[in-house]
């Protein structure tokens, strides 16, 4: 939904409330453009970006000219992000899942008259969600975004007066400068905050529960196994989301799929190209790191294991020998994959559909497409082989009886819909939804429009 409000001066006092608008203690991140050419933190989206006397300067033509800093900026703490704009039709950008893309951001524009606000979604589409009519609006413009991790919004300040108030979708990431117009030229970009900076790499592992991008989900036991890729850790949840453990790896990773057996945790790398496992003790216990490349994600059942990479599916006995791969070529990009009685199930992402194998020699015994456009996770219910798939392109959930008929469609009406649904589980009576930086639960056999959890 499009909102629009038409300030007039006399209104600003009015919305003096909207920001935080407590000056941070600590310069973060800091780019005065007083050098011959772009730092190498710099990382163009679109657009030529020069740097042109104490500023920097983009050209070029389409409607999305981004760059980004290369520092990811952690849901730890608020911060506040500011430059100042030489001509409308410039803004920013920040909180981004990935520094070379606009996919999953919040943008601000300043451009003729007002202020849009809105966000990139998982496909790169601008979705509106708040107009602000500024009236006798010109250049310079001096813009400030204050975000607040904790509360989930974040404020827009124009010329140091409040002007938006608005609901923060992703609260940690990638930030940078944003134009719409080419000739736009930004003198400054600063990111400020209490305190030193938490950096992902060396942030302290704590006991409670990080969901940055999740992408991947398990089970063990009677709870939930989550990925923070970011931070490079796996916890251990509960049903209800209490903290239990976690496994942190200390050196550089991507880590991606989990799955676990009453022995072990397996953990997929693609940094190392491997698949790490750990005991119960949460010490790794053994390494694959070869016949893999780029794996995605991996599932386990009593006798093997399935490690579904960029080739195909590697499969393991228990011991972790290699015992055949299999479906080469098949996929496109696939992203999940899960195991239930006969079958094993992929989500072939770049396909846009899933593929239903069977165990014994892998082959196609079914093809699902139906509403379909990038599935990423998938899980099978193992009383009735009911397929339940995660779609972040489509932003929802969909359920699809044995034969791959289509059933529903899991799209939460009540608290503003999904944020990017990577993946999805079935534990008791719950079905889990891995939804960006948290987790939805809903009942099954129940309306599934209406959560009845929330973990973040």
């Amino acid at each position: 939904m499009r909102f629009v409000l038409t300030l007039l001066i006399g209104l600003f006092a009015a919305t003096a409330g909207f920001a935080q608008t407590a000056e941070p203690q600590n310069v973060w991140i800091e780019d005065g453009f007083a050098q011959d050419a772009l730092s190498a933190d710099w990382k163009t989206v679109s657009g030529t970006w020069t740097v042109e006397g104490d500023r920097v300067r983009v050209t070029g033509g389409g409607e999305n000219m981004a760059m980004l800093n290369g520092h990811y900026l952690m849901n730890s703490k608020p911060y506040v992000l500011e430059t100042t704009l030489s001509k409308l039709g410039g803004g920013v950008i920040f909180n981004a899942e990935n520094a070379g893309a606009l996919n999953n951001s919040h943008v601000v524009k300043v451009v003729d008259g007002g202020v849009t606000v809105g966000y990139m979604d998982y496909l790169g589409a601008f979705i509106e969600t708040r107009t602000v009519m500024i009236q006798d609006l010109t250049a310079p413009v001096k813009v400030r975004v204050f975000t607040n991790p904790r509360d989930k919004s974040f404020s827009v300040l124009i010329n140091d007066r409040n002007v938006v108030l608005e609901e923060l979708r992703f609260n940690s990431g990638f930030c940078g400068l944003y134009s719409v117009s080419s000739g736009v030229s930004f003198e400054d970009y600063r990111i400020s905050g209490d305190g030193a900076m938490d950096i992902p790499a060396y942030f302290m592992k704590s006991n409670r529960r990080q969901l940055d991008n999740l992408s991947y989900m398990s089970g063990k036991e009677d709870g939930l196994l989550i990925v923070n890729p970011v931070v490079g850790i796996v916890q251990r949840i509960t049903s209800v989301g209490t903290y239990v453990s976690e496994i942190s790896i200390e050196e550089k990773t991507a880590l991606r799929g989990v799955d676990a057996d009453e022995k072990y945790t397996y953990v997929v790398d693609a940094e190392s190209n491997s698949l790490r496992v750990f005991n119960t003790n949460n010490k790794v216990e053994k390494t694959i790191a070869s016949d893999l490349e780029d794996p995605r994600d991996v599932a386990v059942d009593d006798a093997r294991i399935y490690v579904l990479d960029k080739k195909g599916i590697a499969v393991f006995d228990k011991n972790l020998a290699l015992i055949k791969r299999y479906a080469g070529g098949l996929f496109r990009d696939p992203r999940g994959i899960t195991v239930s009685g006969d079958r094993v199930v992929v989500a072939d992402f770049g396909n846009g559909q899933v593929q239903v194998l069977n165990k014994s020699d892998l082959s196609v015994d079914l093809v699902i497409k139906d509403d379909l456009v990038n599935p990423s996770g998938v899980c099978i219910d193992a009383e009735n082989g009911d397929i339940y798939v995660a779609d972040p392109a489509a932003v929802a959930v969909f359920h699809y009886d044995r034969e791959g008929g289509f059933i529903e469609r899991i799209d939460p009406i009540t608290i503003r819909g999904f944020i990017s649904p990577r993946d999805v589980f079935l534990l008791n009576d719950m079905i889990y939804v891995a939804d960006f930086d948290r987790i939805l639960g809903f009942r099954k056999g129940v309306l599934t429009l209406r959560p009845s959890l929330r973990i973040d």
